[in-house]
């Protein structure tokens, strides 16, 4: 059920979004881990992951916009042990709806910009995995416990920079609930991601006019 609300979700967003400024599909390469202390202080190994969603641009003022965006995410991490000479993979399924504020430099294509603010993320599935010196002793779906949280609050920050029909971004997010009351870990997610950006097509003034 939850697989088909989520695709049906990912349909949908284009359709009601195409009448907007600005529009498009986002693709890239994420790199996620877990912290206690926030970003650039995680105690786990980086788990790498795709990013794949669309997202839109309510334009405000020629270099300000708001920026909601529907995406598919991968959260997590790997923990090693070299002593022990075990490895574990955590890797965690999120449905994430940023909503940034994106102020521009220049309002000419080809400027840098800045994003700041909220995401909610929505736990689907995830998988858990375990190797003894190699070997791989255990691959098993994960089942949130009693102490996780299913949605996931975060803070995110970012910079790139736009063209006019694509546009690059990186961006870190932290999350400000804990996963794990128990352990009080926080997800942490970098992300390097390429968007096409759709126009709308000029208006045609009418004969007579």
């Amino acid at each position: 059920m939850a697989l088909r609300t989520i695709a049906l979700l990912l349909l949908l967003t284009p359709t009601l979004l195409l009448g907007q400024r600005v529009h498009g599909p986002r693709l890239g390469l994420s790199l996620a881990t877990q912290s206690v202390g926030g970003l650039f202080q995680n105690t786990s190994d980086l788990l790498p992951g795709i990013v794949l969603g669309y997202g839109a641009e309510f334009e405000l003022h020629p270099q300000f916009a708001i920026m909601p965006e529907l995406l598919w995410l991968t959260k997590g991490a790997v923990v090693r042990n070299q002593a022990q000479l075990t490895r574990s993979r955590s890797a965690y399924h999120y449905l994430e709806l940023p909503v940034l504020v994106k102020i521009g430099t220049d309002a000419k294509p080809g400027g840098l910009f800045l994003n700041i603010g909220p995401s909610v993320g929505y736990y689907v599935s995830g998988r858990y995995k375990q190797w003894f010196d190699g070997d791989l002793q255990q691959d098993t779906k994960y089942e949130l416990q009693g102490s996780d949280n299913r949605f996931d609050f975060s803070l995110a920050v970012g910079m790139g920079t736009d063209m006019k029909k694509t546009s690059f971004e990186f961006r870190a997010q932290s999350s400000i609930t804990p996963f794990s009351s128990t352990l009080q870990t926080q997800n942490i997610v970098y992300q390097l991601t390429f968007a096409w950006r759709f126009l709308p097509k000029p208006k045609e003034d009418r004969p007579g006019q």
